[in-house]
């Protein structure tokens, strides 16, 4: 799809449309999202692709649609495991809710989906989800407060409600983000105490996000219960060269001029009996690994 972005202007947010060209039901195995040039990449924002049964008719009763992918500027093709995937469906069509922005001149807006499917008629194991976690506060947009001149601390809590292999991790904020965390606070034990588990931090690039993905032994294991907790800083200083204006308060919104402080994580559900396996499969491969070192 495409969409000519002026010369000048606010920030615009098109939703641009595509046929799904295929015969039956398949399963994503593997997705990416990018605009096709060097100009299309410089007002390209984002991009979130969900999967509707049909275009907006005007009267609000447009299908709200089905998540299937992110795209912000430098994010790699999105390669789920193997037994893993995402369901899109004949006769439907992907929406792209666009956030583009002015650069000085006209440029004509080009973004590409391409696809990777399963086999026909071999649908994978597990579905494979992705959403926001640690949204500060999703219910209130005015709930991320940066005042002028400083480095801010803010915080945000996800729920997971049935056992899960987490397998990926993508920062998001704009440009005053410059470091996020990823934290596990697993349930309660019997001493009543929660355990907490720092899994990864990275340097934010708001010019060039990275979505980070485990390898299978390597991704976290999280139980039924588990609480997902991200810590994001933000400099809204000078010394963020950046910042278009370290003299103004800066809040939570959708512009490239605001902020935002979350994070998209990949996960696949499990049941008990699944997560209860691979734990004990991964204790075992660990308790084992010395034995090998001395033979």
């Amino acid at each position: 799809p495409a969409y000519k972005v002026p010369a000048t202007g606010p920030d615009v947010f098109p939703d641009l449309f595509a046929d799904l060209e295929i015969a039956e039901d398949r399963y994503i195995a593997a997705i990416q999202t990018r605009p096709v040039d060097a100009k299309s990449r410089r007002v390209v924002h984002h991009t979130i692709t969900t999967m509707v049964a049909g275009e907006d008719p005007g009267d609000g009763t447009e299908d709200g649609g089905q998540f299937i992918v992110e795209h912000a500027s430098g994010k790699a093709p999105e390669i789920y495991p193997d037994d893993s995937g995402v369901l899109i469906k004949k006769g439907h069509k992907f929406k792209l809710g666009t956030h583009l922005h002015s650069v000085g001149e006209d440029v004509n807006a080009v973004v590409e989906v391409g696809m990777k499917l399963h086999p026909v008629n071999k649908p994978p194991k597990y579905i494979r989800y992705s959403t926001h976690h640690g949204d500060p506060n999703p219910d209130a947009y005015q709930s991320l407060d940066l005042p002028a001149g400083q480095i801010t601390r803010v915080e945000g809590y996800t729920l997971h409600t049935k056992p899960a292999k987490l397998i990926a991790w993508q920062p998001h904020m704009h440009i005053r983000g410059m470091y996020q965390c990823f934290e596990l606070i697993y349930p309660s034990n019997p001493s009543k105490v929660m355990k907490r588990e720092m899994i990864n931090c990275a340097h934010w690039a708001c010019s060039w996000p990275s979505a980070y993905h485990y390898d299978d032994d390597a991704a976290p294991l999280v139980p039924a219960g588990t609480i997902i907790h991200i810590i994001s800083w933000h400099d809204n200083s000078a010394n963020n060269k950046h910042n278009p204006d370290p003299k103004n308060w800066v809040g939570y919104g959708d512009r490239t001029i605001d902020e935002m402080g979350f994070s998209w994580i990949g996960w696949i559900d499990l049941t008990q009996e699944e997560y209860e396996k691979e734990l004990a499969a991964r204790k075992a491969k660990r308790e084992a690994r010395p034995t090998q070192q001395q033979q």
